[in-house]
C-alpha cells in the first residue's frame, strides 16, 4: 500500500499564509493606533490640553487611581508657562487582543520664571481596548 502524504495541501499552504497576513495586519494595525494614542498624549500635554489627555485614559483608570494623575496633570499646566512632552524608544508588546504594554522614555520639558527644566525617564504603561480605542490604564 502506498503511503499517504504528509505535505500541506497547495489549499491549506495558502489558508496559513493568509492567517498568517491576517494575524501581521491585526498587529500591525494596533501598533499603529498605539503610536497615535502615545503620540497625542505628547501632543495634549504640550498644548496643555486637559480634555484630550483625559480621553486618552481608561474609565476605570479615571475614576480611581488616575484622579491623582489627572490633580497632579492640572497642577503642572497651571504653574509652567509652557511644556513640551516628546517620547523615544518606544516598544509596544500586545499581550492579546485586548492588553498591550508599552515601554518608553519620554522628556517632559517645562518652562519657568524664564528657565527651561528638563526631566528624561522610562516609563511603562498597559494598555486596554476600550469599545474598540487603545487607552492608558496605568502606569503615569
Amino acid at each position: 500500500m502506498a503511503e499517504k502524504s504528509r505535505k500541506p495541501t497547495v489549499t491549506m499552504r495558502y489558508w496559513l499564509a493568509f492567517l498568517i497576513v491576517f494575524l501581521s495586519a491585526c498587529t500591525a494595525s494596533d501598533k499603529a493606533e498605539i503610536h497615535k494614542l502615545l503620540d497625542l498624549r505628547n501632543t495634549a500635554i504640550s498644548q496643555k490640553d486637559m480634555a484630550t489627555y483625559t480621553q486618552l485614559l481608561g474609565k476605570q483608570y479615571q475614576l480611581s487611581d488616575a484622579g491623582h494623575v489627572i490633580k497632579s496633570m492640572r497642577h503642572m499646566f497651571d504653574n509652567f508657562d509652557q511644556v513640551e512632552m516628546t517620547s523615544r524608544d518606544r516598544r509596544i508588546q500586545l499581550k492579546d487582543d485586548n492588553h498591550a504594554i508599552c515601554e518608553q522614555t519620554y522628556i517632559l520639558r517645562v518652562l519657568s520664571d524664564g528657565q527651561w527644566r528638563k526631566i528624561v525617564q522610562r516609563e511603562q504603561l498597559k494598555l486596554r481596548k476600550e469599545n474598540g480605542d487603545w487607552k492608558i490604564i496605568s502606569g503615569l
